[in-house]
């Protein structure tokens, strides 16, 4: 079991920085219009994806693991609104180009091969479209140590800084890149208590596997707390 299979295991559909409280926040600041065609990646159990639908947009939900989809479903079904999911990995896009008006990621693009997955966003979106990407980054230039315990924890190959996160959106083909409402990690706003509602898409486990678990989520818990003062996370925003 990994930091993935953790969070499909209990169900959290709002372990990205800041938790779905921030995702709000963005969204009153820069709603979505009804009728806007959403794709959101890596979107796990769906809570984005159903908030968005139930603000009237057309959203799909793409996400790796079958898992996930799986109880994304239930979400939607409980909510009762209609959201197309896909099973399917970011660095290759099963939609056409120019398909969706918005793509929305949450703690995704920084766990696969950056350079690739943003170009597959500039792809499927259409002519003027827009990211809106929330994102991990180094506030701080990153010790060998933190870069290590990230890599092995969360299987990131780099925390890229603000700054370098710009210019692989503009490397991809992006325009007018800019970062909305940069924040340094605070002693809780990373730790992993985002369930709320997502407790009743947990599922039953062994001993064993409750113990992976809880030693995971504290690896998580401590990583966070010793590098505190290196990450930062903040809303990478481009259009097309």
């Amino acid at each position: 079991m990994d930091y993935h299979d953790m969070l499909a295991h209990l169900g959290v559909g709002s372990a990205h920085p800041g938790g779905f409280a921030a995702t709000i926040n963005f969204l009153a600041h820069y709603p979505i219009a009804a009728g806007t065609k959403v794709l959101e990646v890596g979107c796990g159990t769906g809570r984005t994806s159903c908030y968005l639908a139930k603000e009237g947009a057309e959203v799909t939900g793409l996400d790796v693991r079958p898992k996930m989809l799986e109880k994304a479903k239930t979400r939607a079904d409980r909510e009762g609104v209609r959201i197309d999911w896909m099973e399917g990995d970011i660095h290759r896009l099963p939609f056409d180009s120019e398909t969706f008006d918005v793509v929305f990621a949450e703690s995704v693009t920084v766990f696969g091969d950056i350079e690739k997955v943003l170009k597959e966003y500039y792809r499927v979106l259409t002519p003027d479209g827009e990211l809106f990407d929330r994102e991990m980054a180094a506030m701080k230039p990153v010790p060998k140590g933190m870069q290590q315990a990230i890599k092995e924890l969360y299987g990131v190959k780099k925390m890229p800084s603000v700054t370098e996160w710009l210019d692989f959106l503009k490397q991809a083909g992006f325009q007018e890149e800019e970062v909305w409402n940069p924040t340094a990690l605070s002693d809780d706003i990373y730790q992993f208590i985002h369930l709320e509602d997502d407790e009743l898409l947990s599922e039953d486990s062994s001993g064993d596997q409750d113990s992976r678990v809880q030693q995971i989520n504290l690896k998580n818990s401590q990583v966070m707390k010793q590098y505190e003062e290196y990450h930062g996370y903040g809303v990478f925003m481009a259009s097309k």
